[in-house]
């Protein structure tokens, strides 16, 4: 696997939360007379912040808004006094109106009407009652493409990652072979989790532990809810750690029984200090050792390294999963790089840097060379 992906950076060609640009919320025009309901729905819509919505209690009152000002989208319910959807529709058709249109209605949308809507240009269709929060994502789908991106090609944690550098807003809804998940950043801080009706932490490790995940991404999609307080990167190990646990056989292997088992496939230990009085010389460099990755165990070390073995397993465990050949975590004032040596990963080297005095890119290269060397 590519470094970059292992590093939480997508390969060429992926589409990453860098590639967004800011948007601003879509304006859509809301067509419902029922006081209630068009009230309900056009807070909740707002609240999303992916849409600024314009209620209109009829199609007569959605014209005269139409005529005053621009819509991005239009969303109208189908019955209606004064002037029914349907009219609408075909004074917008008449207007030359080319913007997205979604509409509710009562009845129930059989296939063949969806298809029907979809062939007259409906860009969604949607029955009452309605969950909001199925709404505001479908309408989302439906109506503003642009705030909307699939992910393929980088993995859940890297992702996140740099969802958290970017400090972006948004839903990024996950999906599994059988449910999904949904997590809401806030300008980059994890901050609610839904998964299962559980919620918060739970839900969060819940949803780092499905395999082969399909992510969406909702930009400027808020959530009033705060039920993460941790900051990402612990959540990110701490997800790890209990994957490492889940994958553990019953019997675990004594940690100086497992560092001897790797003995063969590391460096001599003069190679091995060598090696790391050179990593020691990356600028920025704090502390450089070879670790077991079974164990978690340290066989070598210069400098200061304070990560606890079961840390350092969680390490192992987040490249060795999708056979990465590096991993980078961000916690604090430091960064935490490992580079595997040997194509069974069996063991790595660790360094740590400090954020402000480090060139990221320059030290990894170099790492990656050292590995090579010792390997």
């Amino acid at each position: 696997m590519d470094r970059k992906r292992a590093a939480g950076l997508p390969p060429p060609g992926a589409t990453t939360a860098r590639e967004a640009p800011h948007l601003a919320p879509t304006s859509l025009l809301f067509v419902e007379d029922d006081p209630f309901v068009r009230l309900a729905i056009t807070r909740a819509l707002n609240r999303t912040g992916a849409f600024a919505v314009t209620p209109a209690e009829h199609g007569n009152r959605a014209l005269e808004v139409l005529a005053e000002q621009p819509v991005d989208a239009i969303l109208t319910d189908l019955q209606m006094p004064v002037m029914d959807g349907l009219t609408l529709l075909s004074h917008l058709v008449e207007r030359g109106v080319r913007v997205p249109v979604a509409v509710m209605t009562g009845q129930q949308i059989t296939p063949e009407i969806a298809d029907r809507l979809h062939r007259y240009g409906i860009a969604a269709s949607f029955t009452k009652p309605v969950d909001l929060g199925t709404l505001a994502q479908e309408l989302q789908r439906a109506v503003s493409p642009a705030t909307v991106g699939r992910i393929a090609g980088i993995t859940l944690f890297g992702f996140l990652q740099l969802i958290e550098v970017e400090r972006k807003t948004a839903l990024i809804v996950v999906h599994s072979t059988t449910t999904e998940g949904r997590l809401y950043f806030d300008r980059g801080t994890l901050v609610h989790a839904e998964a299962h009706r559980a919620s918060g932490l739970v839900a969060v490790y819940d949803i780092l532990s499905w395999p082969d995940p399909k992510l969406e991404i909702f930009y400027e999609r808020t959530c009033r809810e705060r039920t993460v307080e941790e900051p990402l990167q612990h959540v990110l190990m701490e997800a790890a750690r209990l994957q490492d646990e889940r994958a553990r056989p019953a019997s675990v292997t004594d940690p100086a029984a497992g560092a001897a088992a790797v003995q063969a496939d590391l460096p001599p230990a003069p190679n091995a200090r060598g090696v790391l009085r050179e990593a020691m010389q990356i600028q920025g460099a704090q502390g450089a050792a070879v670790v077991d990755s079974a164990t978690g165990e340290r066989l070598a070390s210069e400098g200061v390294v304070t990560l606890a073995p079961e840390k350092m397993r969680v390490l192992a465990a987040l490249g060795t999963e999708g056979r990465a050949e590096d991993v980078l975590i961000t916690v604090g004032r430091h960064y935490h790089l490992i580079q595997f040596l040997g194509s069974e990963q069996q063991a790595f080297l660790y360094l740590v840097l400090d954020r402000e005095m480090s060139n990221l890119g320059t030290a990894r290269r170099r790492l990656a060379a050292l590995a090579r060397q010792a390997q």
